[in-house]
């Protein structure tokens, strides 16, 4: 199972219609997506996006509301708080936001610059979803183990806050990643799919 597999599950189980993805690179996650209505934004000219433009300037103009949202532009924590954030105001009732890069299973992938000798980059924005696994409780989130970097899904709800120290560092992660992350496995994921 990859990410469009969970996002294609999602989208068949809760007979979603329209979709965003931000940042799209090689468009392999878009275009395996089979939806009504689907458009992305990326500020690469490469890509051939819907929208050439940064994820904030898409969200400063936007008026559409969205089924399903895939988060995958900037890998840096704080861009990430900010695509989530804005992501849940144009969200649909019912609707889900999903997270690419959510489990970093090495410190190296995790780092702020993307290192030259590596072809994974998580970047650092499991931060943010710990950040919100603690604050916020409004949303039900969880992490599935797909794809040695991890797929988050977020959903309007509630949640059980969890305490995380006041600087988050990789051996907090690497030492209560299954907590903090509320990460599942493929068959949880499967199970929960089938009993929703």
């Amino acid at each position: 199972m990859n990410r469009w597999d969970i996002i294609n599950t999602l989208i068949q189980k809760n007979k979603y219609k329209t979709y965003l993805e931000i940042g799209v690179y090689q468009k392999e996650c878009f275009n395996n997506i089979v939806i009504d209505y689907k458009v992305c934004v990326d500020p690469d000219k490469r890509c051939n996006a819907t929208y050439c433009m940064t994820s904030d300037d898409f969200f400063s103009t936007n008026k559409e509301s969205f089924d399903i949202i895939f988060i995958d532009g900037l890998h840096l924590k704080e861009q990430v708080h900010r695509d989530i954030q804005n992501s849940l105001k144009c969200l649909n009732d019912n609707g889900v936001i999903v997270c690419h890069d959510m489990c970093p299973w090495t410190e190296k992938v995790q780092t702020r610059n993307w290192p030259p000798e590596l072809d994974c980059w998580t970047g650092d924005v499991w931060k943010e979803w710990v950040h919100l696994r603690a604050t916020d409780e409004n949303l039900n989130m969880y992490v599935v183990d797909v794809e040695n970097v991890g797929v988050g899904v977020i959903k309007k709800g509630q949640q059980d806050l969890i305490e995380i120290p006041e600087k988050l560092s990789y051996s907090y992660l690497d030492e209560n990643r299954e907590s903090a992350l509320n990460l599942i496995s493929v068959e949880e994921f499967n199970k929960k799919m089938a009993n929703t």
